[in-house]
């Protein structure tokens, strides 16, 4: 009995561990960039500006830790937004302001390659009451591919 309760309770975990892993893989999307780190940075700041996007900080998550006397690879955040359309999330469900300003990352892997990475607007569709903001998600959606492709030409 003791052996079946300790079976059941390792299955359970290893289901839990594997949809928290699907569902991590699904909110997140993750592009290569072709250009290295400061052209990718140059590329994503300029079609940021172009599109009418408003950079709020940039991040230096390896500056920050090289001043703290640790290492990290190249990683940087923007956070940005428009509150034309934040707010309207935040007027359908005030906790999605947890998630605003958007954010998107840029590192370089060990192997030298560089990503972007963001939440999928998806995602703040499952977490929030946004069900009458799909098309505000969708602008989203877009805007973040537009940025995925600045990177991939």
């Amino acid at each position: 009995m003791k052996h079946l309760l300790l079976l059941i309770t390792a299955s359970l975990l290893t289901i839990n561990l594997a949809v928290s892993q699907e569902l991590a893989s699904q909110t997140i999307n993750t592009t290569p960039s072709s250009y290295n780190m400061e052209e990718t940075l140059s590329k994503l700041r300029t079609s940021m500006k172009d599109i009418g996007v408003n950079i709020m900080a940039e991040v230096d998550h390896a500056k920050a830790a090289t001043k703290n006397g640790l290492e990290l690879r190249p990683t940087h955040v923007f956070i940005f937004g428009n509150p034309q359309v934040g707010t309207n999330l935040m007027q359908a469900d005030q906790r999605a302001g947890l998630d605003l300003p958007l954010r998107l990352l840029v590192w370089e892997d060990e192997k030298g390659q560089v990503n972007l990475g963001y939440h999928s607007p998806k995602s703040l569709h499952n977490l929030y009451e946004l069900k009458k903001q799909d098309a505000v998600l969708i602008k989203i959606a877009l805007m973040y591919e537009k940025l995925s492709e600045v990177v991939k030409k």
